[in-house]
């Protein structure tokens, strides 16, 4: 009984079971959440959802990120996860092929505050709902996401109710009554890949997660057992064959998905995941062999079948459709030298030299379908540069930067975190922040860090 095992484990792990490394994880991933929610914090998606939790109204007792006002817990969470996904700069877990900082720290944090949570058990609720969305995701995860549903939503909404349910210390039937709400709730297309409803997908698995959670402490019912269930979660969102749940969950509890080589990534690049291999192959030939666009007679793109799937835009017209594209992502790279929030905009995917050079790509098969969940799911990429003089430089690259094997430094990080919220906070509060976050296992109260980054 997969729902009962989450249970037992949400309900029944303490701070000393959670390792320092899961921790540490579970640090960088809610850094880089505030960081990345605060550069969209003035864009007009941000402007959108912020407006729509005014209008609204709720009881102010949950800080709404770089928008200067408090709302109620479901609200900070469904505007926060939205804000924090905007940009799809956020972090992703190749063992989810989701986002998980987007459903888990926006549900934390409201939730957190609303109970003056440590950041102690700011950092063990995240690994608790990063696990129990990870494990529940390991054995359905590929013909749940080739359907087209997205995970971060899906899969998002019983982590974020897993995390939140252990912060508000419910036992292990209520923690079964809270995933059964958010199984109920969770919902999620793949379709909308490059519209503001990606980004919503993430603040309603964070909402989906504070309800769920919240109800489940006043008793509201639902099935115990919705994941395995013959009309449960696994079964509806797209996977009919039997899973041995007991093997499936063994290791839960025991070894930590999150600092595994499937675990959490920290992105360089403000575009979707499966772009940043290519990415990298990009910037390689551009440094390796500084070349220069305007020789370029073709590019060829080495991929797999299910990258068409995903990287569903190939003449983008917005910043947003940019980052789904991997034709605009890759001559960017051999433009530019670089891929950063600035080449993520509107008007730097229109320029002509870029839309000259996208003309010249094209899309060759050359990898497998990725197995979903593994160190390579996001598949390999290789870029082949074609020179009008008969040259030709190319570069595969199958374990992108800021992946498990292939991670940040801490300065990387650091400089990461400090761009994102550089047009936002002052020098003084962007030192303070980080410092805090840097220190969150002994901050005492989460309140401290939110009245920071609220502004």
């Amino acid at each position: 009984m997969i729902t009962e095992k989450v249970a037992h484990f949400v309900a029944g792990t303490q701070v000393r079971n959670i390792p320092q490394d899961a921790l540490n994880m579970g640090r960088l991933g809610i850094t880089d959440f505030i960081g990345v929610a605060l550069a969209v914090s003035k864009e007009d998606q941000s402007n959108i959802i912020t407006d729509y939790a005014k209008k609204m109204g709720g009881v102010p007792e949950c800080s709404v990120i770089g928008a200067g006002f408090a709302t109620s817990p479901y609200l900070a969470a469904l505007v926060n996860g939205t804000v924090g996904h905007a940009l799809d700069y956020d972090d992703i877990a190749v063992s989810l092929i989701g986002h998980p900082s987007v459903f888990l720290a926006p549900a934390i944090l409201a939730i957190g505050e609303s109970v003056e949570a440590s950041g102690e058990d700011i950092l063990t609720a995240y690994v608790i709902g990063y696990e129990a969305a990870c494990g529940v995701a390991g054995p359905i995860l590929q013909s749940h996401y080739v359907r087209g549903w997205h995970s971060t939503a899906t899969f998002g909404s019983l982590g974020a109710a897993a995390a939140a349910a252990w912060l508000l210390k419910l036992n292990v039937s209520q923690v079964r009554m809270a995933l059964g709400i958010a199984a109920s709730l969770a919902g999620g297309l793949r379709q909308s890949f490059g519209t503001m409803t990606k980004p919503l997908h993430a603040g309603k698995a964070a909402a989906n997660g504070v309800q769920a959670a919240l109800l489940a402490q006043m008793e509201f019912t639902a099935d115990e057992s919705i994941i395995e269930a013959p009309l449960g979660f696994a079964r509806v969102f797209g996977h009919n064959e039997e899973v041995d749940w007991a093997k499936a969950s063994e290791n839960l509890g025991k070894t930590f998905i999150i600092t595994s080589k499937e675990g959490l990534s920290i992105k360089p690049y403000p575009s979707c995941g499966f772009t940043h291999p290519a990415i990298d192959a990009a910037l390689y030939i551009k440094q390796e062999y500084k070349v220069n666009a305007d020789d370029v007679a073709e590019v060829e793109l080495g991929v797999s079948p299910f990258d068409k799937q995903i990287l569903i835009h190939h003449s983008p017209r917005t910043g947003l459709e940019g980052k789904f594209s991997l034709e605009y992502t890759v001559a960017r790279a051999l433009l530019s030298g670089e891929v950063k929030l600035r080449q993520l905009t509107d008007e730097a995917v229109d320029e002509p030299q870029v839309k000259s050079l996208m003309k010249k790509m094209k899309w060759v098969e050359k990898y497998p379908m990725p197995v979903m969940g593994t160190a390579e799911g996001l598949g390999p990429k290789s870029v082949t540069v074609k020179l009008k003089e008969s040259r030709e430089y190319s570069k595969e690259v199958t374990i992108a930067k800021g992946m498990p094997q292939n991670p940040l430094t801490l300065d990387e990080f650091n400089a990461k975190y400090r761009d994102c919220v550089s047009t936002v906070l002052s020098e003084e509060e962007i030192g303070k922040s980080l410092s805090l976050l840097t220190n969150l296992r002994k901050v005492k109260n989460i309140k401290e860090l939110m009245g920071i980054v609220t502004r």
